[in-house]
């Protein structure tokens, strides 16, 4: 069974091409670009990792996190604040009483795959020893920022992914939010990505 990585950010050309570069690296992605029903599609999935943006409209990542983390199936799936306001965003760090990791956009890929890698080597594969008594009264999220007073420009007018030069490109101006199209033809931007490493032969396109 592949493991399952949510993408949870409201940009729907970011999280597309997102999608397709954990496909790739063999991953299975799910994305919900709508904040509101995060929690409710994190519950279907129950993802093995969370990729959060923080500057999201109606609710923020910040509030999505606590929700998380708050939530007893949910609260130690570990989560990656993926956000061009990280120095803000390390407010958010220990939400819960659980460290998330918190990545700068644009992020490079290698960044990237890395941080994945490491979050599922270092999660739990069986909570079943763990003390009840401990999940049960873990210490409330603390008071958390209100990004929502921040312009929310900030979080999208930087690529998700800073590929080097030798790639084929990068996704250099933000995309569509979760209410428009792609473009007047409706098609996605042509992009292509690095083969994983060991792998022969030529790059394909994903899209």
């Amino acid at each position: 069974m592949k493991t399952t990585i949510q993408i949870i950010d409201d940009n729907v050309a970011l999280t597309t091409l997102l999608a397709k570069t954990l496909s790739k690296f063999g991953y299975e992605p799910v994305v919900e670009n709508n904040p509101l029903l995060a929690i409710n599609s994190a519950r279907h999935h129950l993802p093995d990792l969370i990729l959060l943006d923080v500057m999201m409209p109606e609710r923020d990542g910040g509030r999505v996190l606590a929700d998380l983390r708050s939530d007893l199936s949910l609260r130690y799936i570990p989560v990656v604040l993926l956000t061009a306001i990280a120095r803000e965003a390390q407010a958010l760090a220990d939400t819960g009483g659980i460290k998330s990791e918190i990545l700068s956009k644009p992020v490079q890929l290698t960044e990237l795959m890395n941080t994945i890698e490491a979050q599922l080597a270092s999660t739990p594969t069986d909570l079943s020893d763990s003390d009840p008594r401990q999940i049960e009264t873990a210490p409330p999220p603390a008071e958390l920022p209100d990004f929502s007073s921040m312009p929310e420009a900030a979080d999208k007018s930087e690529p998700i992914l800073d590929l080097p030069e030798r790639d084929a490109g990068s996704f250099a101006t933000p995309g569509p939010r979760a209410d428009e199209g792609f473009g007047a033809n409706g098609s996605a931007p042509d992009f292509s990505f690095p083969d994983r490493p060991g792998e022969d032969g030529p790059t394909e396109n994903p899209w």
